[in-house]
């Protein structure tokens, strides 16, 4: 009899965890959802790492007027001692290839996943956006998932005609992402309806 009381308990008790389990909100999730989810509010470290390189490149930039005993305001109109020493800032960058493509870059770039598109200086901006465009539908269109621009410029009417490139990119799977630096700190900016995310436009202190 006490086996018999036993047995009942422990059926009891299953059919309450499965009603415990029917109970619990779905926590099934598509694979797009999960791809969606981490393209947009994701910053790999190594990411994390370049921004951080880029930052202190530039407050040295910055700085270096100051340092060489110049003023700065007047260095600033006479564009002197305010030497960009894009070699060194590469050389730094040179320890993330292990992870992503860093471009540009005097080596091939090796077809990972991930790219960085480095573009610093005013001139330089609509090439930069151009070159993650042409990067991830041209030249690594098979194994391109997310090409990241940072840049220490962003002009708003000059992305203006390359969102259209940016959302063909994203129904293909590639996600195209912005980061604008200085050396006080960074904010991702949209460049297109897909490129926008949860993480768009909010200010990262250095």
């Amino acid at each position: 009899m006490n086996f018999e009381r036993s047995g009942r308990r422990e059926k009891e008790k299953r059919e309450d965890r499965r009603d415990d389990r029917k109970s619990l909100p779905s926590q099934e999730i598509t694979v797009t959802e999960l791809l969606t989810a981490i393209s947009e509010t994701e910053y790999p470290s190594y990411i994390i790492d370049a921004i951080a390189k880029i930052q202190t490149w530039l407050s040295d930039t910055v700085n270096a007027p100051s340092d060489k005993g110049m003023d700065p305001v007047t260095a600033m109109f006479e564009n002197e001692g305010n030497d960009m020493d894009l070699e060194r800032l590469f050389a730094d960058l040179e320890s993330l290839e292990e992870y992503v493509d860093v471009i540009p870059n005097t080596k091939r770039p090796q077809g990972r996943p991930d790219a960085i598109v480095v573009s610093i200086d005013p001139p330089d901006y609509e090439s930069g956006v151009r070159t993650a465009i042409d990067y991830a539908a041209l030249f690594n269109r098979v194994y391109s998932k997310r090409v990241w621009v940072l840049s220490d410029t962003f002009a708003f009417w000059d992305t203006v005609h390359y969102a259209a490139h940016v959302n063909a990119l994203a129904e293909h799977g590639v996600a195209v992402r912005y980061i604008l630096i200085t050396p006080y700190g960074w904010v991702e900016m949209p460049l297109s309806d897909a490129s926008s995310s949860n993480r768009s436009l909010l200010w990262n202190q250095a």
